[in-house]
């Protein structure tokens, strides 16, 4: 095996696109998560002495040991990452164990020992699960208790309603619900526009949301979908549930189902919805399924490396809406995707969260 420093760009969490390996079945919490951040940013030399376990896919590499530290660097803005690189020959049936394996806790606590010679307070702000009594809360006057609830039920009466076990109307032979076309955001981005999890997820005021960023943290809005519009969000972007090449059509066909049920019902509460295109090649045709003739609002994301995407996905926003200059986003890539954007008539939008981060560690992370 070899070790060295390996660009972050060409580094990717294990989603299943490797014929054999399962995706990582490994989550975590949004406050673990974050405490991993705060651990790697605190403690660095952790993470030199604990490289990420690689193998060679796709003329980059997939991470078979540290998805969540992957994640974790990539909150952080980081450009290289130390990696342990297995070989490309490395058996699936290998690859399997060796997943397993990094996520299994073989040995016990000793709870004497925690209790008495470490602070508790100190090993929860290190991410370790330490049990504490529960704080007693002061009971709320009786007041508060029923405005809160009347706030509650105000809020949600129009979500609840449509949440329910519900079919929409489809276009298509897979019941693919249809996205409405008078619930259509108009030519311009309504800002603040924010990606989903990057904040705080019921913060006021922001007015579109997008999810061109980690699955994780939005894999419970298929339970929720009415959380995104608690804070008063007025215009979403559909959720990019990812799909890759290697991804089963089937399973593909279930995302893409999930994403439209999701956006459609986002516009019978009101909201306003840009069409996902940033899918897989493979995918591009079924992923017009629900998009009427004549929808005019469209986003994806732009990737350095990936020029031709783009051009295609501008393409298809074209043959929908039918016109030569579409109502389209394109969120982040750097400046060729930018020159592309200009060239078309399409609208670019920096990567802001990124952005955040490159100011906080003084580089280009563009």
């Amino acid at each position: 095996m070899e070790r060295q420093r390996i660009d972050i760009s060409k580094v990717f969490a294990n989603e299943g696109q490797i014929e054999g390996l399962p995706r990582n079945p490994r989550t975590m919490r949004k406050e673990k998560f974050c405490k991993l951040v705060k651990s790697i940013r605190e403690l660095p030399e952790m993470t030199e002495a604990r490289d990420l376990l690689v193998v060679p896919h796709g003329g980059g590499y997939v991470v078979v040991g540290g998805n969540m530290r992957l994640q974790a660097y990539r909150e952080l803005g980081w450009k290289e990452v130390p990696c342990c690189i297995l070989p490309a020959d490395t058996p699936p049936e290998k690859l399997r164990q060796m997943l397993i394996q990094d996520n299994n806790p073989f040995g016990d606590n000793d709870w004497d020992a925690l209790a008495n010679e470490w602070d508790a307070e100190e090993l929860d702000d290190w991410g370790f699960d330490v049990w504490q009594e529960p704080k007693e809360e002061a009971p709320k006057p009786a007041k508060a208790k029923e405005e809160e609830k009347k706030e509650g039920e105000e809020k949600f009466d129009i979500a609840s309603l449509m949440l329910a076990d519900r079919i929409y109307d489809s276009d298509n032979a897979y019941d693919i619900p249809t996205l409405r076309t008078d619930r259509q955001p108009n030519n311009g981005l309504l800002l603040p526009f924010s990606g989903w999890g990057t904040d705080t997820r019921l913060k006021k005021g922001i007015q579109t949301y997008h999810f061109y960023v980690e699955d994780y943290r939005f894999t419970n809005i298929w339970n929720d979908p009415a959380k995104p519009l608690q804070g008063g969000c007025t215009e979403l972007v559909e959720p990019n549930l990812s799909l890759f090449d290697t991804t089963p059509v089937a399973y593909g066909l279930q995302l893409i189902y999930m994403k439209r049920w999701i956006a459609r019902f986002w516009q019978e509460c009101g909201a306003r919805v840009y069409a996902d295109l940033n899918v897989a090649r493979k995918f591009y045709e079924y992923n017009k399924l629900g998009i009427p003739q004549g929808y005019n609002a469209f986003a994806t994301r732009g990737y350095a490396d990936r020029e031709e995407y783009l051009k295609q996905e501008i393409d298809i926003a074209r043959d929908i809406s039918g016109l030569d200059k579409p109502n389209m986003i394109v969120y982040g890539g750097g400046e060729r995707i930018r020159e592309i954007c200009l060239q078309n008539n399409v609208l670019y939008v920096e990567q802001f969260m990124t952005n955040r981060v490159t100011k906080k560690k003084g580089g280009n992370n563009g």
